[in-house]
């Protein structure tokens, strides 16, 4: 491995060199199991030494996050899609179950738990709709489906409300949420741009002009659009440019969903699993919407690609929220 690379990116994070070392030692370890530099590494590299990890319980974040890193130091675009797989399932499961006291007594959460057994960090993609469906059937037998579609959509990524800090304040700035939708869509367009021009990863996605043509296109990605004191968003494709250039039905379904606990049983078919799952993703979509408004707020999924649609879309009922309306 480029040492220098690394140890100059770090030093950018204030981390003292013994620390920096001891980051590194991940990847060398890495390495090890490879036999071979990380330079040299695939993606089936990447899925084997993390059975490795797991089988030899070793499967912590800090085991992954510095190979992550290092890869999108290197630009190696696939690799650092493939590593964001794993942090994108990390502790998601654990939030669902945490948030069944919200709506259900203590007793009924220790139920459900004793029904589980969750998935291990690390668990490959390719295995994870057998637990999604088994986390599922736990649910629907333990919950009615209005409390499960409530517990399913929240907050399981675990997001900072602080990442909206400044979403808010453009919120606070503006005459209207209609007005604030319209240059929310404006400026993340630019950001997409601006990844397009620099050749960086957003997030999971390679930017290209076709990518870019397709949210500019619709207010609802990446933003949102009122209607008939409704909030509607659509997700943005998981794979832009394999979803614009499917060549079947499954596949551009495939590539639109984000979600790493199933969206390789939309190809493969492993798994029965309900689309009422999709409230998770539901509860993505909402959150930045409940920092901004500084309230709670319902959603209901309308689409989904594990339901035969390509495109993930909700709606927010806005009736009993108080917002700013646009001027009359």
């Amino acid at each position: 491995m480029n040492r220098e690379l690394f140890y100059q990116k770090y030093r950018n994070f204030n981390e003292s060199d013994e620390l920096i070392s001891m980051c590194e030692n991940t990847i060398l370890k890495f390495e090890e199991h490879a036999k071979k530099p990380i330079e040299e590494t695939t993606i089936n590299d990447i899925k084997q030494y993390s059975k490795y990890l797991i089988d030899h319980s070793m499967n912590k974040y800090n085991n992954y996050i510095h190979i992550a890193r290092y890869y999108y130091y290197l630009d190696y675009k696939e690799h650092y899609i493939h590593m964001t797989k794993y942090f994108n399932s990390h502790g998601v499961l654990e939030n669902i179950i945490n948030r069944i006291t919200l709506y259900e007594n203590k007793e009924k959460q220790d139920l459900i738990i004793k029904d589980l057994k969750l998935p291990p960090f690390g668990t490959d993609s390719e295995n994870l709709p057998k637990d999604t469906e088994h986390f599922m059937t736990v649910l629907k037998k333990h919950l009615d489906k209005n409390s499960c579609d409530k517990i399913l959509a929240g907050n399981n990524h675990g997001i900072p409300k602080e990442s909206f800090t400044k979403e808010k304040q453009f919120y606070n700035e503006s005459s209207s949420l209609e007005e604030y939708l319209k240059e929310r869509h404006i400026r993340k367009v630019q950001e997409l741009q601006d990844h397009l021009d620099q050749n960086k990863v957003w997030f999971e996605q390679i930017i290209t002009p076709e990518a870019l043509e397709l949210v500019k296109n619709n207010q609802e990605i990446l933003s949102g659009v009122i209607q008939d004191e409704k909030l509607y968003v659509t997700k943005i494709p998981y794979d832009i440019n394999n979803f614009l250039n499917a060549e079947n039905d499954t596949l551009k379904r495939y590539y639109a969903c984000h979600c790493t606990f199933v969206r390789e049983n939309i190809k493969n078919k492993t798994a029965n699993i309900p689309k009422e799952w999709c409230n998770c993703s539901g509860g993505f979509a909402k959150f930045p919407f409940e920092i901004i408004l500084d309230q709670s707020l319902d959603i209901t999924l309308l689409n989904t690609p594990l339901d035969g649609d390509h495109f993930c879309r909700f709606s927010i009922d806005l009736t009993d929220i108080k917002y700013k309306k646009k001027p009359m």
